[in-house]
């Protein structure tokens, strides 16, 4: 897959975030991953309208400035809010590799969300921090589900794997099961996939705005077209029932399971 790759300068990589942390970093804009959902692709960083479409482009930021370790002593850090911090690029360029060696000194706890089994390469630098905690997030088990939605993220297998890994290594493991594609997605089957592997499980819908609603709801209409009346219902006309229903299940199953978990609707 050809990627628009450009570079652009960054005065600081640091955001101020009270989601996962006291500061995110984004070393990219954009994301090849390419998943059709991606609420990211609402939110343009540059301010500017792309001629390419979401995720066939992707912004390298190049640092103005090193990070000054004392102004992030020992505070969290999320990767990352707006892109993959280990999407494919990130293999050769090492971007966010090297930005793990420059907080280093900082003692900075660490978040990562990902859904790239490339994280595992970085071990050897997540022992030199404090804490560090990598959560992958999954929609399906079902890699053909995977390769319509998410193209180019890890395949389930890869993911878990990766999950087996890191947990081998000491590093803390989470899963955020997000987004759930109504019946196409299982949380309940990832649930019992992944329990062995993580130390928390978070659940979330499918969260649809107005760039990415037509997609998605088209999407489905081609795909599967016995689901649309159920998908109009619960993101045109606001039906909760089956998210009530399906937050019982995945109770159950995070208590048959012992996992701590969290589930956000």
């Amino acid at each position: 897959k050809m990627i628009n790759v450009r570079h652009v300068r960054a005065v600081n990589l640091l955001s101020p975030t009270k989601i996962g942390g006291d500061f995110a970093i984004n070393p990219y804009v954009g994301c090849p991953h390419k998943c059709i959902y991606c609420y990211a692709a609402c939110i343009n960083w540059s301010g500017a309208e792309r001629d390419e479409a979401w995720g066939d482009y992707l912004d390298v930021k190049d640092q103005a400035h090193p990070i000054d370790p004392a102004k992030i002593f020992r505070k969290r850090i999320l990767f990352s809010s707006m892109t993959d911090a280990y999407n494919p690029y990130e293999e050769k360029a090492e971007v966010t590799r090297g930005i793990l060696k420059q907080l280093i000194p900082a003692e900075v706890k660490i978040t990562v969300i990902t859904k790239s089994a490339l994280v595992v390469r970085d071990i050897d630098l997540f022992k030199r921090f404090p804490y560090v905690k990598v959560i992958f997030s999954f929609s399906s088990l079902d890699d053909g589900f995977r390769r319509k939605v998410e193209p180019y993220a890890a395949s389930p297998e890869r993911k878990i794997a990766a999950l087996m890994t890191l947990k081998g290594a000491g590093i803390a493991t989470g899963v955020f099961v997000a987004p759930t594609f109504p019946v196409i997605s299982d949380p309940v089957a990832i649930t019992h996939a992944v329990a062995p592997y993580v130390c928390r499980m978070t659940y979330d819908t499918l969260n649809l705005r107005r760039k990415n609603r037509d997609a998605v709801l088209g999407f489905i209409r081609r795909e599967y077209p016995q689901l649309t009346e159920l998908y109009d219902d619960i993101f045109l006309r606001g039906d909760k029932r089956y998210w009530i229903g399906l937050r019982k299940e995945i109770r159950a199953a995070c208590l048959e399971e012992r996992v701590n978990c969290g589930v956000f609707f």
